[in-house]
């Protein structure tokens, strides 16, 4: 009876690792010194590309958005990392027409990708676990996507 227990919770074990590992496949990306400047990132589910950053040196989950014009931090997240509201704007989402505040962070790091003095709006109503990283980010990197998967890597790297 122990074994077949120990069996079934070894099993269960491997396959809620393998489905984590589906739905964040860069969980593992390492962020800070000695971090790759060249990231191969892998799809997850939709093929949204999710990644382990850090934002003004606090950790946050952030979602690669190649269509949004700046980083769209929601505003339970904006608590946490301690960012200020600047003066209120109307930003266009998916949902619509909201109003965001506009806020300036101080350094972004995916990797070894770093970029600092970025633009990005608050967004309240946004619930979302995770920041989209837009374009006032990823401006300052090359970017490609190749075989399903998306590379990004400093200007001028090989």
């Amino acid at each position: 009876m122990i074994a077949v227990f120990a069996l079934l919770l070894l099993l269960w074990w491997g396959f809620d690792t393998l489905l984590d590992r589906r739905a964040r496949p860069n969980s593992g990306l390492v962020t800070g010194a000695g971090a790759p400047a060249r990231l191969v990132l892998e799809a997850g589910p939709g093929g949204h590309y999710r990644v382990p950053g850090e934002i003004n040196g606090q950790s946050v989950q952030l979602l690669v958005d190649t269509g949004a014009s700046h980083v769209a931090v929601p505003g339970h997240i904006a608590d946490r990392l301690g960012l200020e509201r600047g003066p209120g704007m109307r930003v266009q989402t998916a949902a619509g027409t909201v109003r965001a505040y506009a806020t300036t962070l101080d350094r972004i790091e995916i990797g070894g990708l770093a970029v600092r003095d970025v633009r990005g709006s608050i967004n309240p109503s946004m619930d979302a676990d995770f920041v989209l990283l837009g374009m006032t980010f990823l401006r300052h990197v090359d970017l490609r996507q190749e075989n399903g998967r998306l590379i990004l890597q400093a200007p001028g790297d090989a």
